[in-house]
């Protein structure tokens, strides 16, 4: 549990002070050196990350083709959604790029709290997925990139 006023991202704005107090309970902290791995795609989904201070790079590896970055998230960044998506695995890597804090939501831990905290819960999801969807950071050049790699492959380039 976090011990400290640390939740001042803007994901956690409009939360009453004891909603946050609540949220605390579910969230800690990891600190990650740069180059250091956070997770591996195919790895077990079962935490839900929130960038609290630096940068990490996503990457994706497609079984039939070079590695892809899938774009760079900082601060109030959302990554590892998989878990609450019920997947089994996660579908990228993730790095830190810059020294890192990382907020970390269990899965099961984030499920129970919204079950127990039906509002709060509703709320958090809704900022997640809205952030989510605001971080494509460069996907359709990447889509892109693949495409015209495929197509070379396909011409014996």
């Amino acid at each position: 549990m976090l011990s400290t006023d640390e939740l001042h991202l803007e994901i956690f704005e409009d939360f009453s002070l004891q909603e946050i107090k609540e949220l605390k309970t579910v969230i800690h902290t990891r600190d990650y050196d740069p180059g250091v791995t956070v997770l591996f795609q195919n790895q077990p989904a079962r935490d839900l990350y929130i960038v609290a201070q630096g940068e990490v790079e996503i990457t994706h590896l497609p079984y039939d083709g070079p590695e892809l970055r899938v774009g760079r998230l900082s601060s109030g960044g959302v990554f590892g959604w998989s878990s609450i998506l019920g997947r089994k695995a996660y579908t990228s890597t993730v790095k830190a790029v810059t020294q890192c804090r990382l907020f970390c939501l269990p899965s099961q831990k984030l499920q129970k709290f919204c079950e127990l905290h039906h509002e709060t819960g509703v709320v958090l999801l809704e900022k997640i997925a809205l952030s989510v969807a605001q971080n494509p950071d460069g996907i359709h050049e990447q889509i892109m990139q693949m495409i015209r790699y495929t197509m070379a492959c396909g011409e014996g380039k």
